[in-house]
């Protein structure tokens, strides 16, 4: 049986040299120099090295795992399964749960935004759009996502609504960039309760 090669032009082969070539050399600064720059300065470092070791091997996320992969905390999954199952039915547990599945399978890179529109999530949910808002507000108050309005030019209102991953919880992305990430955020509600009972 045949096996299906992607072709890749030359000039295409030549820009994945270069950028690995430029990630080879970024991987190159020392830790001490590293230490000594501003935190800002590390972080897009980090982005920018990873985003050239992402133009370089272009197929990778075809490879093992189709569509790339997402890192889980176990220890933070099981607590917001858990916490989820323990709803009362009014909040719609079922729901909250796809939700949550639905959003650990659409985060952007670096940056943990959930790529699914209101209406994309209601479509997969199989729910009204603003039962949406309800559904991701449960998620919100359980600290596993956090909300943002973003501004459309030419539309009035608070703008749409944008959702971004806890990272204590998942991570698409480079470490790095998560590490600092989650030194701004507070672990989910559940988590805080589990470490607390631990000590």
């Amino acid at each position: 049986m045949a096996q299906i090669v992607r072709l890749t032009t030359r000039q295409q082969r030549s820009g994945q040299e270069e950028a690995a070539q430029a990630a080879e050399q970024l991987s190159l600064l020392s830790e001490e120099l590293l230490k000594h720059l501003p935190g800002e300065a590390r972080l897009a470092l980090s982005k920018i090295t990873h985003a050239l070791q992402k133009a370089a091997r272009p197929d990778t996320t075809e490879g093992l795992w189709p569509g790339g992969f997402t890192m889980l905390s176990r220890m933070q999954t099981a607590a917001i399964w858990d916490a989820i199952r323990a709803l009362p039915s009014d909040d719609r547990p079922n729901q909250v749960r796809h939700a949550f599945d639905l959003v650990l399978l659409n985060l952007r890179q670096d940056t943990g935004e959930v790529l699914l529109t209101r209406d994309q999530l209601a479509e997969e949910i199989d729910c009204a759009p603003r039962s949406v808002s309800t559904i991701m507000g449960t998620l919100e108050k359980m600290g596993v996502i956090r909300r943002e309005r973003r501004k459309i030019e030419g539309v009035r209102g608070p703008g749409m609504a944008v959702y971004f991953i806890n990272p204590h919880v998942a991570w698409n992305g480079s470490l790095d960039v998560r590490k600092a990430q989650a030194a701004e955020t507070r672990p989910p509600m559940q988590l805080e309760l589990l470490q607390g009972g631990a000590s």
